[in-house]
């Protein structure tokens, strides 16, 4: 049995070779083509002689919206003045 944390420190530990590349290039394909995966694509691999391992990626949209300000803010002043509708 593999563990998830033995596949992430080998996931992450090399470079990917080309025909992993290839293998993940076919994969994400895959994705596109089906209407279930279609806008996920391929995460972190691994790949033994005997097990293949992929995590799926899908890429979220938060709406909101962006502020520069010049000052630091405490989060516990800002959640004060959320709850007092101030912010």
């Amino acid at each position: 049995m593999v563990y998830w944390d033995q596949v992430w420190g080998v996931m992450s530990d090399k470079l990917p070779s080309r025909p992993t590349l290839d293998i993940r290039e076919a994969l994400n394909e895959l994705l596109r083509r089906n209407e279930r995966t279609r806008g996920a694509e391929v995460g972190e691999m691994y790949l033994s002689s005997d097990l293949f391992v992929a995590r799926l990626r899908r890429t979220r949209v938060v709406d909101g919206q962006w502020e520069s300000i010049d000052r630091t803010v405490d989060l516990f002043d800002l959640m004060d003045e959320h709850e007092r509708g101030e912010g």
